[in-house]
């Protein structure tokens, strides 16, 4: 098999992998919802950790994971790239924003960086769903602005007990398993190294 060929199949079997996650975390989420509106949105997990470890296959399958969540639970059907824009904004500002050194956490400072760095995609995500819900005429302004910050803090509570812990106990692994991609910068810099 071609190096070429193997690194195909991983791509595809990651983004596989990582929109079935996406899917089965939005239906574990719905136990908490609104109509229409997943008020505890578990693929947050997701968005915080996938940037690091899959790189763009992960943005990939989190969109499709978002589009199945967006149809099937929330019942959005042609409105479901609502979820998709949701999970681009959310994935592709962790990528863009987290340092190397808050992914290492060697210290209390790197730790509360990468909760801080959680802390605002998460909050400009929460405004970018609500504010999609608002433009489409499915929750009037008020509603929105009432449900943003208890959504916010529920989500953020959820990411703050998780996502650094995954990342620190998993991140080695991953790396092990050749499928670590780290910061944008790491992946982009890897990516030149491999075209050379």
């Amino acid at each position: 098999m071609k190096a070429r060929e193997f690194s195909t199949a991983k791509e595809v079997s990651i983004i596989a992998v990582s929109s079935a996650l996406f899917a089965v975390f939005f239906f574990l989420s719905f136990t908490v919802a609104l109509p229409i509106f997943t008020f505890l949105y578990l693929p947050i997990i997701l968005l915080g950790v996938f940037p690091l470890w899959l790189g763009w296959s992960g943005l990939v399958g989190s969109c499709i994971g978002a589009l199945i969540g967006g149809i099937y639970v929330e019942g959005l059907y042609f409105n479901a790239w609502i979820e998709v824009t949701t999970a681009i904004v959310i994935y592709v500002l962790n990528w863009i924003l987290i340092p190397k050194m808050a992914v290492e956490m060697k210290t209390k400072k790197s730790l509360a960086l990468l909760v801080g760095i959680y802390a605002l995609t998460l909050f400009v995500g929460t405004v970018c769903i609500l504010g999609q819900y608002v433009i489409l005429g499915l929750f009037t302004a008020e509603f929105a602005l009432l449900y943003l910050l208890p959504t916010f803090g529920l989500n953020l509570v959820v990411v703050s007990l998780t996502c650094p812990v995954l990342v620190r106990s998993l991140s080695p692994k991953m790396r092990s398993w050749g499928i670590y991609s780290g910061t944008l910068s790491e992946w982009w810099s890897n990516r030149k190294l491999s075209k050379l």
